[in-house]
């Protein structure tokens, strides 16, 4: 096979109709976890709002993660999947110019009859190398999903979900690359629901274009910001459709928004959440997506901060004729310190309602909220150490969090003399899909968090995790009768204690 021949490898444990065989080390982000855990010891699923077991068992969920956990990816490190990857590259028929393209499937083992196979951001790349600059094309057929706005990935936005019920969100990007300096402009495609003139619903078009830049200013510093505008179709409510010479006018779905990161860094890369980055697999540019820490004797450190503001076309609750926009903000700081073998982090998040439900949208869709109501954000922090004993391959670590979750709060739906007898209905938003809703009169606690946590590292390949976790969550609720047969939220013991016991591979 010649340095000129496509390099052809799928991440299957079978050998090829080609002339090479695929090994287990060719595995793309292949992950394997075996998990002995209960999210709550001290529950029942009769006694908890998220269904606790009895006893332990090895099928975890969510509610064994707190709110700090898995800040920078989408998985919660319980799941068993891979990611099947057919790549090729080869160098191109005229100077300077690299191809590439990869088929990527992630595969997740839900249950013994269920493994989910989707597309991960299958890509087609063309490269271009311009004196001393970078000029690169990536086109995804299927999926841009990896292609958004924002840094962190629970902050980030633009993703697929931004097109409302697409199956499929492809897109392209251009970017142009210095040794100090990126820029990237790009678009992508949906299919979304739009009232035509005519007045019928059809599915149609929905487009979104982003664009950014970065700089090092200086070896230490760099500076991150992007932008992006997303027709997302059109606003389904029947008081925005006005009929205008025989025409329906309707109002139109946009989003748009901005975001900016400043890093500072010393002897620590600026890292990219894995979600981020387009997979390869390329024998003679190894990649490897689980690397292993490594300590030496000095000081590094990275300070890392973003901040991002968006707005989208709602209809007006106090003018059900007319639009506004709705704003929403988010923004972190994370800062990471190492001396030697000890690593100590620090994490201060805030989102406001507007940001979280962003993509749903809105608390009630597709509106605005109303005046009479009153949100406030979700605000964390959390901080937290651990050291490395190089002998015994352990590395033992301690992580603390606060949370005060995003909340809303407005009357009850009784008249005004009940509601000041009743006080205000607040509901806890925790997540666009997890709603609490609290007793009237009630409001929202702080929520207190700990976790402990074990290492042992057994090969290059397998680890033994062990995770002890604690928290104090004054806010849950859960369904409960009374005497009379009423229906109510009965309040929760808010001390919860749990544990995940893993042994896990990644390769």
């Amino acid at each position: 096979m010649t340095s000129t021949s496509i390099l052809l490898r799928i991440a299957l444990p079978f050998t090829l109709l080609v002339a090479s065989t695929a090994n287990a080390g060719d595995a793309i982000d292949t992950r394997v976890a075996f998990t002995f855990a209960d999210d709550d010891i001290l529950k029942g699923p009769e006694e908890s709002v998220t269904g606790s077991p009895s006893i332990p068992n090895s099928l975890p969920s969510a509610d064994n993660r707190l709110f700090f956990d898995d800040y920078e990816k989408r998985d919660t490190g319980f799941e068993n999947l891979t990611h099947l990857a057919l790549y090729a590259h080869q160098p191109g028929f005229f100077e300077g110019l690299d191809t590439e393209a990869a088929l990527v499937l992630r595969a997740e083992v839900r249950d013994e009859g269920d493994v989910r196979l989707r597309d991960d951001g299958s890509y087609l790349k063309l490269t271009q190398q311009i004196s001393d600059m970078q000029l690169a094309l990536t086109a995804f057929p299927v999926s841009a999903d990896r292609f958004r706005l924002g840094y962190s990935y629970d902050i980030s936005w633009g993703g697929s979900s931004i097109f409302k019920n697409s199956k499929a969100a492809p897109g392209v990007r251009v970017d142009l690359k210095t040794e100090s300096i990126g820029a990237f402009i790009g678009a992508k495609t949906g299919l979304g629901q739009v009232t035509k003139e005519d007045g019928n619903v059809e599915v149609d078009t929905v487009w979104g274009v982003l664009g950014g830049a970065a700089i090092d200013v200086v070896d230490e510093l760099r500076m991150e910001w992007g932008a992006g505008y997303f027709y997302r179709g059109t606003i389904d409510k029947n008081e925005l459709r006005v009929l205008q010479e025989g025409r329906f006018k309707t109002a139109q779905w946009q989003g748009f928004g901005g975001s900016m990161q400043f890093v500072y860094h010393i002897g620590m890369p600026i890292g990219v959440p894995i979600d981020f980055r387009l997979y390869k697999n390329d024998p003679l540019q190894r990649e490897v997506f689980f690397k292993e820490e490594t300590y030496g004797k000095g000081i590094s450190f990275l300070v890392q901060s973003e901040f991002s503001v968006l707005g989208q076309t709602l209809q007006d609750p106090e003018f059900p004729k007319t639009t506004t926009v709705q704003w929403g903000a988010a923004g972190d700081v994370t800062a990471r310190l190492k001396i030697g073998k000890a690593r100590l982090h620090a994490l201060a998040v805030y989102r406001d309602l507007a940001f979280i439900l962003f993509n749903v949208p809105s608390l009630s869709p597709f509106v605005d909220l109303p005046d009479a109501i009153t949100a406030e954000p979700e605000l964390f922090a959390s901080a937290g150490c651990d050291y490395y004993l190089e002998d015994a391959r352990l590395t033992p670590g301690l992580t603390l969090g606060i949370q005060r979750p995003a909340k809303v709060t407005g009357a009850t739906n009784a008249d005004a003399s009940a509601a000041q007898i009743l006080g205000q209905q607040t509901l806890v938003v925790r997540s666009p899909t997890d709603f609490q809703p609290m007793n009237p009169g009630d409001d929202v606690a702080v929520i207190f968090a700990a976790k402990l946590t074990t290492r042992w590292d057994l090969s290059e390949v397998i680890a033994a995790i062990g995770e002890f976790q604690v928290s104090h969550d004054p806010n849950r609720r859960r369904l409960v009768q009374d005497l009379y047969g009423i229906t109510t939220y009965g309040d929760e013991d808010p001390m919860i204690l749990g544990f995940n016991i893993m042994l896990r591979a990644r390769f």
